[in-house]
């Protein structure tokens, strides 16, 4: 198995897992961090937005499967694959214009998200602005996002019209195959807009005890749903302290924060735990002057990286 393959099949049992809970955010989070009220609607928002750009891509290979069988009635199935894979995937702009959006979209939430944290720790040390660090790794995830979200769905209409092929199907009967493709479906927006905004949370987190001067260090809360079966490694994190810009080791793989986007989905999906801060009550003792040249130090340092 290659990369690309590797990649795709982590990305399925992501989806596939992801999909399996109908959850409401509300009900796998505790309900003692600061920005729970906030998560509701913003899964909402991107889950419109997710949808939107899923249904012009669906529109796009749709139109373009209709165009091609009306310039040639003698067309075979085998034919409309090569025109795909040669053609119709090169085309595909969803990686383009999901991407910026995405990112425009998870930018503002997460500044959003950390204003809510930082006043939830210290009054005195109010949100302002995010690091280079945080903007840096919200346009890189929110193309690489886009791109194996593209590569999955590449990947599923292939499957469709190699089936269709080996099955002996008609024309229509492989058009019907990718109209009803859960690639394109609404499933799949709110399953992404779920694990994204909770993922934009946890970087809220990051970046705000970063940014906090009290802060000295991060606990792992367990967390998760009364319906699912908890992971084991997860709740053995329950109480896990390390600094702030350190890793967590999670069952063998090592993360910044629940959800990280370097973990497996095996501990990304439906993961419902958070991070507290430590919180230093000898710096929160100090003025707002003091604290706030502390936190001035510490964005020039994100800022340079």
């Amino acid at each position: 198995m290659n990369q690309v393959d590797k990649l795709l099949a982590n990305i399925n049992t992501f989806i596939q897992k992801a999909e399996e809970s109908a959850e409401d955010i509300t009900e796998i989070l505790p309900d003692d961090i600061p920005e729970l009220q906030d998560l509701p609607g913003l899964v909402e928002e991107f889950e419109k937005l997710t949808a939107k750009f899923l249904r012009q891509q669906r529109k796009f290979y749709l139109d373009a499967f209709k165009a091609f069988i009306s310039k040639d009635d003698e067309l075979t199935l085998e034919t409309m694959l090569n025109y795909f894979q040669s053609n119709l995937f090169a085309a595909d702009e969803f990686v383009a214009l999901y991407g910026v959006e995405a990112a425009a979209f998870l930018t503002l939430t997460t500044k959003g998200l950390a204003k809510v944290i930082m006043e939830s720790i210290d009054k005195d040390v109010p949100f302002q602005t995010l690091s280079k660090k945080t903007t840096d790794w919200i346009t890189s995830w929110s193309d690489e996002l886009a791109e194996i979200m593209q590569l999955n769905t590449h990947k599923a209409i292939e499957f469709e019209l190699i089936e269709a092929i080996q099955n002996g199907e008609s024309i229509q009967q492989a058009e019907l195959r990718l109209k009803e493709l859960p690639e394109f479906d609404r499933k799949r927006a709110r399953a992404t807009a779920r694990t994204e905004i909770l993922t934009a949370s946890s970087q809220a987190n990051w970046e705000s005890f970063m940014q906090s001067p009290a802060v000295e260090g991060k606990k792992w809360k367990h967390s998760g749903s009364k319906k699912s079966v908890p992971r084991p490694t997860h709740v053995a994190m329950d109480g896990e302290v390390v600094g702030v810009d350190e890793l967590f080791l999670v069952d063998g793989e090592f993360g910044m924060y629940p959800r990280d986007t370097t973990f497996s989905a095996k501990n990304r999906v439906n993961c419902g735990c958070v991070i507290g801060p430590v919180v230093n009550q000898d710096i929160i003792r100090l003025s707002p002057e003091e604290k706030e040249e502390i936190r001035q130090q510490v964005l020039v340092e994100l800022n340079e990286e």
